[in-house]
């Protein structure tokens, strides 16, 4: 008797511990959830109000005249600008350009290869046009001087080096970028001219 009574006594205490336990881990996983939502909940009023304020940042810069916000920019910094003008080298079939813009696309300076006293074949001579346009520029465009740059270059092929390479002995060029605009039409033979057969008369 005293076996089962003992029995029955140790039963009922383990059973109370394990509800005060159960009730214990119920209670800290409900503690985790509210924190989880609290948490979740103060992300979201932080996004929220993120794009709340870059909502009103773009409303005034839509009443300030967003266009105009490069040449404020300049102003203020000169040193924090990745490029301040654009210098574009263009090879055209009957003539060799160079254009000097600004970051908002105000054409600065325009030559061709005529500005050089280049007529006729000469001005799709590459090497003479480059070399006698690149002098010009650097007579001319004194501002570009110790002023980011990037550098343009359409259909300028094996010419390339060329012109970098005389660029940067007086300009500080940051960024170089080539197009290539010429028609290619893959690697397709031209066509056989078909051979003309005469009868010969006797």
């Amino acid at each position: 008797m005293n076996l089962h009574n003992n029995f029955l006594k140790s039963s009922a205490l383990s059973n109370a511990l394990f509800n005060k336990l159960f009730k214990s881990v119920n209670l800290k996983n409900k503690k985790r959830r509210n924190d989880d939502k609290q948490i979740f909940i103060q992300e979201q009023k932080r996004y929220i109000k993120n794009l709340i304020n870059k909502i009103e940042f773009l409303k005034q810069l839509k009443k300030n005249n967003y266009k105009n916000l490069n040449s404020k920019i300049k102003k203020k910094n000169n040193q924090n600008l990745i490029v301040a003008y654009i210098i574009n080298i263009s090879f055209r079939k009957a003539n060799t350009t160079i254009h000097v813009l600004d970051t908002n696309g105000n054409v600065k300076l325009f030559y061709s290869a005529g500005s050089t006293n280049l007529s006729g074949k000469q001005k799709t001579k590459r090497r003479i046009s480059v070399s006698k346009l690149i002098t010009l520029l650097i007579k001319k465009a004194t501002f570009l001087k110790h002023s980011p740059i990037a550098l343009h270059l359409n259909n300028v092929n094996f010419y390339r080096n060329l012109i970098v390479n005389k660029l940067q002995q007086t300009l500080y060029i940051r960024v170089i970028k080539s197009f290539n605009q010429s028609p290619y039409n893959g690697c397709r033979r031209k066509k056989i001219r078909r051979k003309k057969h005469t009868k010969k008369f006797k």
